[in-house]
């Protein structure tokens, strides 16, 4: 569900009028039905557009409570008991890129966080007791800061955003569309709840798909030095507690690392990965997109981890695999070159 605290309401819709803009054909239900917002098949509401594309969320399409389905006619699925409307689209992503955009057209366009604003510090916004803030920081509307927290010079902290106690935000960072616990430190120039890389592709022209989630960060951890993290796409981007990030750490949108996990410098993390308590992760490690890593697993360094880890195992190398098999394979490569007969020259 989107955020008031963040984003305005979507605007209204009749399923007929949607359907009308993406020239689709409505297959089943009510097309005077209202739409105001977009959602995953699994949290979708009635006044929701959806999307399914996919064969492995159709126990999610069956359960689903949205009010319109953005689906593609070479899917093979029964509509017949479907409580939503259907759409007949070609292409049900790039459909539901453009329906959030006519939706919520405020966030297709990713304005800048602070707007217009006459003080650096709103008035509409709550600061509390002990609270040291620097030079040229603009802090915005609606903005909650607990006790004891530090601010540096020429920080960003956008609308509706929440900073707990003796927390510590480094100077020039910026803060949007985020939650943020007691005892966090963030250092100098990270960035937190810009838009996701979120595009439905397509031939004549990739689609931008609006970013409607929030960046979670609970209590006790640590975010080094120009690290980024996205705001989801829908769900929530979340940090847990007592996690330690390294310097130019990147998360990218709705994923979510589990409680005190350790991760060094230059990890990146692609889009909707979920990363369980207690993984430690050696530097500049590339994450695929969609990755489930088990607790407690370890990830050595320089790794590219492309498909799921259990709970518990060391992986390594590229693609990465139980670091065991990596290392015999290095001694073996590592023997047989130097076993190897030098060509002969002409």
């Amino acid at each position: 569900m989107v955020d008031s605290r963040f984003y305005p309401p979507g605007r209204n819709f009749s399923i007929a009028e949607l359907a009308g803009f993406l020239n689709a054909e409505i297959k089943h239900g009510d097309g005077d039905a209202s739409i105001n917002g977009v959602s995953s098949l699994a949290d979708a509401a009635l006044h929701d557009i959806a999307f399914y594309n996919d064969a492995k969320y159709k126990n999610d399409l069956s359960a689903t409570k949205a009010g319109a389905l953005l689906i593609s006619p070479k899917q093979d699925v029964d509509i017949s008991d479907c409580p939503s409307a259907i759409l007949h689209v070609e292409n049900p992503y790039k459909s539901y890129a453009l329906m959030a955009q006519k939706i919520f057209p405020e966030q297709a366009l990713a304005k800048p966080v602070a707007g217009i604003q006459k003080e650096p510090i709103s008035p509409d916004s709550v600061i509390g007791d002990g609270v040291d803030i620097g030079y040229g920081t603009v802090i915005c509307a609606g903005v909650e800061i607990g006790d004891g927290t530090t601010i540096g010079a020429n920080v960003v902290i956008g609308p509706g955003c929440v900073v707990g106690r003796r927390s510590v935000i480094g100077a020039n960072s910026v803060v949007q569309y985020a939650l943020i616990g007691d005892d966090v430190h963030i250092h100098p120039n990270v960035s937190i709840g810009q838009d996701g890389f979120g595009y439905a592709p397509d031939l004549s022209g990739h689609v931008k798909i609006p970013q409607l989630g929030r960046v979670i960060i609970q209590s006790d951890v640590n975010i080094g030095a120009g690290s980024d993290i996205d705001r989801g796409t829908l769900e929530d981007t979340v940090i847990g507690e007592g996690t330690k990030l390294d310097n130019q750490v990147h998360v990218g949108h709705n994923v979510r690392i589990g409680r005190h996990c350790l991760i060094a410098g230059q990890v990146g993390f692609a889009g909707s990965s979920i990363i369980e308590d207690y993984v430690m992760c050696g530097g500049q490690v590339a994450f695929n997109g969609h990755i489930h890593v088990g607790k407690g697993a370890r990830i050595l360094g320089a790794s590219t981890v492309v498909k799921n880890v259990p709970a518990g195992q060391e992986v390594a190398g590229y693609p990465a695999q139980a670091a065991s098999e990596w290392r015999k394979e290095i001694a073996l490569l590592s023997r047989l070159l130097k076993i190897r007969k030098p060509m002969k020259s002409k």
